[in-house]
């Protein structure tokens, strides 16, 4: 089972960052499980839009780039494009890490204290360029799949231990229903879970783990379950945090350290 999990994992694990959390969080501090059915929602259409990007990886055998690039028949057209998806790929993949080792130095502050604070970014960004650099997509794979494991486990046993009322869970998943305020943190679930950069990349990683399109059928059932179980993380965050005692403002303070907008 292990050997055919795939590229999917790593899109879970993309689109679970700082804002992702600090999102979910927010949501959960503030309307309690009123807002569980945008998650489902944003989830349905990341899985839609991923399968779509994956499918076309695994028969074009090519990224998406390359497949926009060659459909624009027009010079001047194909350049603008191709620029402005270059240009928003670099500029938001340098926002989304910056927000990455601003949330994992809060963690090792957590772990190990604030005395060595200032090296931890260092350190983190070290790593990942080394991981990086390997250009090893085998490694790459493991080294995340290990991590959504964890993160899974982590959030869902805090959601079970916060003994959440099953009914208002159900309700808020099956029943939209927009609380005042809530419009900017809808748009915010949404925005850090169907993430634009995660449809080139998994075009992409497609053709580094399957090569026939006979092989159609493990690429959906990959993107559908890693996907899905990112999706249950998400829900699980918001859970946890609704549980929180008085939270908003101690959510606030805590999120603010983070320094990364949410939207």
């Amino acid at each position: 089972m292990f050997k055919r999990i795939g590229p999917g994992v790593l899109i879970a694990a993309a689109f679970i960052g700082p804002g992702t959390v600090t999102a979910c969080t927010l949501a959960g501090v503030e309307f309690g499980h009123a807002l569980l059915w945008a998650m489902l929602l944003s989830i349905l259409a990341t899985i839609v839009l991923q399968e779509m990007s994956a499918r076309l990886g695994i028969i074009t055998q090519r990224g998406l780039a390359d497949v926009i690039k060659e459909e624009l028949q027009t010079p001047w057209v194909r350049m603008l494009v191709i620029g402005i998806i270059l240009c928003a790929i670099v500029i938001g993949n340098a926002a989304y890490e910056a927000g990455n080792i601003g949330g994992a130095t809060l963690g090792l502050e957590a772990m190990f204290g604030s005395e060595f604070s200032s090296f931890y970014p260092f350190i983190i960004g070290g790593l990942a360029f080394f991981l990086l650099y390997i250009g090893n997509y085998r490694t790459l794979e493991k080294v995340f799949v290990s991590l959504v494991l964890v993160m899974s486990i982590s959030f869902l046993l805090t959601a079970i231990i916060t003994k959440p009322d099953v009914s208002k869970v159900l309700e808020g998943l099956f029943f939209p229903k927009m609380p005042d305020g809530s419009l900017l943190m809808v748009i915010a679930l949404v925005g850090t879970t169907v993430v634009p950069y995660n449809l080139f990349l998994h075009a992409s990683l497609i053709s580094e783990k399957w090569k026939s399109k006979d092989d159609l059928g493990s690429v959906r059932r990959d993107t559908f379950i890693s996907i899905s179980l990112g999706g249950v993380v998400s829900m699980a965050i918001i859970i946890a945090a609704s549980a929180i005692p008085g939270g908003s403002q101690w959510c606030h303070g805590s999120c603010k350290r983070l320094g990364a907008p949410i939207w």
